[in-house]
């Protein structure tokens, strides 16, 4: 429920503000405002205070979590922010926080996606298993962020070439903070099926819809996150072979070389003859040297 029968936190200078200094009713009032001001101001107070001393956030967290969802980007954020000072003097903290945090993966704004997934890319780090469990919502949320192959063409539809340029340097700037937020999130991926292969195991299907990615290094990472379970549980990868196998046709040779490895983790027979094709006849030298090293350990290991 909101509130509008006050101004809470009015005449407060966030900047300079102290615990001390701030009512807790007054914060919820002002977090809890339909005021996107009011709102505002509740965050950066608390974005002020988690700097002088983290451990008097523990009240707003609830709150603080949510706010990370307000459709105001200023606001969300400056939640994510309080969470990030947070995090880093003590990850452990945010538990029961996360479902918050993964929800803004879904974000139409594309600087809070890429807030959002550099947090969860320093809580992979320092607790990885806080995350191991949205491995799905990520994947998810890495799909349904797929750039187009080709940029809008302003030029069909706008005739001012001042006015066609400001729209364009607008969506490359987006798209390269896009880029950057999903290569972030698989680059996240990646780090679960590291430290906990069976919490990526359960989503070997989310990982398949990466294969095709218009992002090279979006495939890539999902080749490397499908190798890292394959290494640990080949048994949840082996009947999804030839979708690796396909990407050995990838026109990048570095998503080759990944597709490689990890059919050189996964160990199945019947991945030697792509490989022995591959070792014959790719444009690379390396990768063919790869793949011929690979298909020779697997033949002598099974």
């Amino acid at each position: 429920m909101t509130t509008d029968s006050s101004n809470p936190l009015d005449g407060i200078t966030p900047e300079s503000v102290a615990p001390r200094d701030v009512d807790d009713a007054e914060v919820r009032a002002a977090l809890a405002s339909s005021s996107p001001l009011v709102r505002q101001r509740g965050v950066e107070v608390l974005d002020s205070i988690a700097a002088q001393n983290p451990d008097a956030i523990d009240p707003f967290l609830d709150a603080v979590a949510a706010a990370t969802a307000d459709d105001n980007a200023p606001i969300a954020l400056r939640a994510i922010s309080v969470l990030d000072t947070v995090a880093a003097t003590d990850p452990a903290r945010l538990d029961g926080h996360l479902d918050d945090l993964v929800g803004v993966l879904d974000s139409e704004l594309v600087d809070v996606q890429l807030t959002g997934g550099k947090l969860l890319a320093t809580l992979v780090v320092e607790r990885p298993e806080l995350v191991s469990a949205y491995v799905g919502e990520l994947v998810a949320a890495i799909r349904a962020t797929e750039l187009d192959e080709q940029p809008t063409n302003f030029g069909e539809v706008v005739s001012d070439p001042v006015t066609r340029q400001t729209l364009e340097k607008h969506e490359e700037g987006e798209r390269e903070r896009r880029l950057s937020s999903r290569r972030t999130l698989v680059n996240v991926v990646v780090a679960i099926a590291e430290t906990d292969p069976d919490a990526a195991a359960d989503a070997v299907e989310d990982l398949l819809t990466l294969l095709d990615d218009i992002d090279p290094t979006v495939t890539g990472g999902a080749i490397d996150a499908l190798g890292e379970v394959a290494a640990s549980n080949p048994e949840a990868v082996v009947p999804v072979a030839d979708r690796l196998v396909d990407c050995l046709d990838h026109g990048r040779s570095l998503v080759r070389a990944r597709t490689i490895r990890a059919l050189g983790y996964l160990g199945d027979e019947s991945t030697v003859p792509a490989l022995e094709r591959v070792a014959a006849t790719d444009d690379d030298e390396d990768v063919r040297e790869l793949a011929a090293a690979t298909a020779e350990f697997i033949s002598e290991t099974t």
